[in-house]
């Protein structure tokens, strides 16, 4: 509840309370039982709130019905989760997957617009305001609807097609990628600027990224590799979403590392990075390699760093400890990335002859320089490769195999 306090504000609405009911089964018609129904009744009379927001989906009826009783609009989370990713949304790409994603949600929503409209008097304006229909503009929506649906799946198919072409871009280069993942609000943003420079958007606020960015990282041994932010997750992850944003989440599920977020200072720590575990698991990301940021130590005092970093390390055992915004542990990070991102390499010995340099450059780049001796006809250097890309050094192999 206190997380859909701060997504309610987020998508900006003002809280004025909140309730919870237990039951043993939902009630089919309108959620909740009938008495909770009166009790909201009553405070709506009152005045003390002009929007009610659920806590899980609603099937159409129970919205439609929860309206009619309420005389007030009724959203549940899904809902409000997807106004804020049409607030922030701010590239062409995100806006149509966040607006394939509202469509695919209203569309059997019609007819609870058009029966609540009727009761309560046409569109209001703020969080959830939609219009009223006629009866006989509720089919002619629903085929422009649909239509418009069939338009942007065409598109998120192009965009989904061009970040497949940027990715094979990518692997011609030879360089390795790494996508961060977390809870959204987890420092993923304020990592990336961090540890590349990159100046992408960045605040203490639910959902402040929609958009992928990818930006080179420079490895203390000189290695370079591409770092991709993502939309962050969060718990009951509307459908709707993970299936507009395919083309998104396919930088996740594309790349060769994941770079786990876990903001350390938050009470439901473990609860999040349980939810980020299985959205990994959905999108069959989690088996790949991966390094854990424990961040935001600094919001902690020792004793709850301590408890905190243990408690996560039990879970995640090699998982560093980091703070995205002072850059502390940074180097560790470095390190484990470094080491967790190598794949399938071959080593190998070269000789490369002097005036070449460039030669030896290019594997600091992709892979790693372990040894350097000066000797006559050139540089003799010993170290390790993609093996994809080993092809590339075989004009000056001398030893080759396996790391």
């Amino acid at each position: 509840m206190a997380e859909l306090a701060d997504l309610t504000r987020t998508a900006g609405a003002d809280v004025a309370g909140s309730d919870v009911q237990r039951r043993a089964q939902v009630d089919p018609a309108h959620f909740i039982g009938m008495g909770k129904v009166d009790e909201l009744r009553e405070l709506k009379m009152e005045g003390a709130f002009d929007l009610v927001i659920c806590n899980d989906d609603l099937s159409p009826r129970q919205q439609r019905n929860l309206e009619l009783e309420l005389k007030t609009r009724v959203l549940d989370r899904t809902e409000v989760i997807l106004e804020i990713f049409a607030q922030h949304a701010r590239t062409h790409e995100g806006r149509l997957q966040v607006e394939a994603a509202r469509l695919h949600h209203l569309l059997p929503r019609l007819i609870g617009a058009y029966a609540y409209d009727r009761q309560v008097g046409g569109r209001r304006g703020g969080v959830g305001a939609r219009g009223g229909f006629g009866e006989q503009q509720i089919e002619v929506e629903r085929r422009r609807i649909r239509k418009r649906m069939r338009d942007l799946e065409r598109e998120i198919e192009q965009v989904r097609s061009q970040r497949h072409q940027q990715r094979t871009g990518r692997r011609r280069a030879e360089l390795a990628t790494a996508a961060i993942v977390g809870y959204t609000n987890a420092g993923k943003s304020t990592l990336l600027n961090a540890l590349t420079g990159a100046r992408v958007h960045a605040e203490q606020r639910l959902f402040a990224t929609l958009d992928p960015t990818t930006r080179r990282l420079d490895l203390p041994t000189g290695r370079e590799l591409l770092l991709t932010d993502t939309v962050g997750f969060i718990q009951k992850l509307p459908t709707d979403l993970v299936a507009a944003f395919r083309a998104t989440l396919e930088e996740v599920t594309e790349a060769d590392l994941i770079i786990q977020v876990v903001d350390l200072s938050s009470a439901s720590v473990e609860e999040q990075a349980k939810t980020v575990e299985e959205v990994l698991t959905d999108l069959e990301a989690a088996d790949k390699p991966r390094v854990v940021a424990l961040n935001k130590v600094d919001l902690l005092g020792p004793a709850a760093r301590r408890r905190a970093v243990g408690a996560l390390s039990a879970r995640y055992r090699g998982a560093v400890a980091i703070s995205a915004a002072d850059r502390s542990g940074f180097h560790a990070l470095l390190e484990a990335i470094d080491k967790a991102s190598r794949g399938d390499v071959v080593s190998l010995e070269i000789l490369v002859p002097y005036g070449r340099e460039g030669v030896l450059a290019e594997l600091r780049r992709i892979g790693g320089v372990e040894q350097t001796d000066y000797v006559e006809g050139g540089t003799r250097a010993r170290g390790w490769v993609p093996r994809h890309a080993a092809r590339r050094f075989e004009p000056y192999a001398t030893i080759s195999g396996r790391a």
